[in-house]
């Protein structure tokens, strides 16, 4: 598998790509834009990392107008998959010059959370019946403002509103640390003691959820953050040189840690979650404004509708998005040729 790059990225830098190709298994990289990560739009390949790293090249000799390619064969490696987690990448600097990297696949992905309509649950078996949702474990708490802001909450609800409210004064309260130091949601009856259960008069679901629903409040102003954020995945990384790389991604098993390789069902993971009619970037606009800051939620919304209205930056390159995995995995079990394809198929 052969792919082509300007060159290798340097200390805090991403990789840029130039041109169109259609080289064996390949169907094209776009122009850069803003730094972006080129889009790697081929359907049945797979990365192997997210973004691709190149270890080591040799230079083809390509001349272009920005110079030199780099024939990348070395470093780089691409393999069929059965189900490829391939994704279409962004990311630009900012004011001060940090990077700030978009999963576009999934932020332009139809997922939606299907708690209380047959999520299968996160247990080692699908349990849909318990309508535990992603609660089984409990939640950890990340910092003291966290554990802060959700013990408040948990004062305003009533004995109607939270099942396990009885029983959890009776603990000396829902949060606690435990033996590893950690402060998290105590359990009950294998689950969190937020958690209120099938049968309850106010029904299943987060207590927290239910209460700030019922007054009119974002739950993410009651929820722990964790909570909140699933399924979005907010990282920041500085490099040695003190540059700063902020991530967001779709939320994946092994951000639970070992146990998430143990789920029986994941969301992100399944066709079932991905049946809403608008993209996550607008159903969890406040999420995501919350982790990145309205500053760069604009710039990104800016990035896509400008593509989407112009046929791509600029009027070149695709309009269509990289469907996300799972709704290809849908597709093509359904028979349908990917939207990419149709495309390219269109444009020839």
């Amino acid at each position: 598998m052969y792919c082509f790059l300007d060159c290798s990225a340097g200390s805090g830098e991403s990789l840029l790509v130039d041109g169109q190709f259609l080289t064996t298994g390949v169907y094209r990289f776009a122009k850069p834009h803003n730094r972006q990560i080129g889009e790697f739009l081929r359907y049945r390949l797979e990365p192997v990392a997210d973004v691709l790293e190149l270890l080591s090249h040799w230079s083809y000799g390509i001349a272009t107008r920005r110079g030199r390619f780099a024939f990348c064969a070395i470093g780089v490696t691409v393999v069929a998959m059965e189900e490829p987690d391939l994704r279409e990448w962004i990311s630009f600097s900012d004011a001060d010059g940090s990077t700030w990297h978009f999963d576009l696949t999934f932020l332009t992905s139809n997922y939606g959370c299907i708690y209380g309509r047959g999520c299968p649950g996160v247990l080692t078996e699908p349990a849909p019946e318990y309508e535990h949702g992603c609660c089984t474990y409990g939640a950890h708490f990340v910092s003291e403002a966290d554990r802060t802001t959700v013990e408040s909450q948990i004062t305003r609800l009533t004995a109607d509103e939270w099942q396990f409210a009885a029983q959890a004064a009776a603990m000396g309260g829902a949060v606690y640390t435990d033996d590893e130091g950690e402060t998290v949601t105590r359990m009950i009856d294998d689950a969190c003691i937020m958690l209120n259960r099938p049968g309850f008069a106010k029904g299943a679901g987060c207590a927290l959820h239910q209460g700030a629903v019922a007054r009119g409040e974002r739950p993410m102003d009651w929820k722990p953050d964790v909570c909140w954020q699933v399924p979005l995945r907010y990282d920041a990384h500085v490099e040695t040189g003190g540059h700063i790389n902020h991530v967001l991604r779709e939320w994946k098993r092994r951000d639970w840690g070992e146990g998430g390789s143990e789920f029986a069902w994941w969301c992100t993971d399944d066709p079932l979650a991905f049946g809403e009619d608008r993209p996550v970037w607008k159903t969890l606009r406040s999420e995501i404004v919350e982790l990145i800051g309205a500053e760069q939620y604009e710039r990104l919304v800016d990035y896509i509708m400008d593509r989407d209205d112009a046929g791509g930056v600029g009027g070149r390159g695709t309009r269509v998005f990289l469907a996300h995995p799972q709704v290809r995995r849908r597709r093509e079990s359904d028979g349908e040729m990917p939207e990419h394809d149709r495309e390219m198929k269109g444009s020839s």
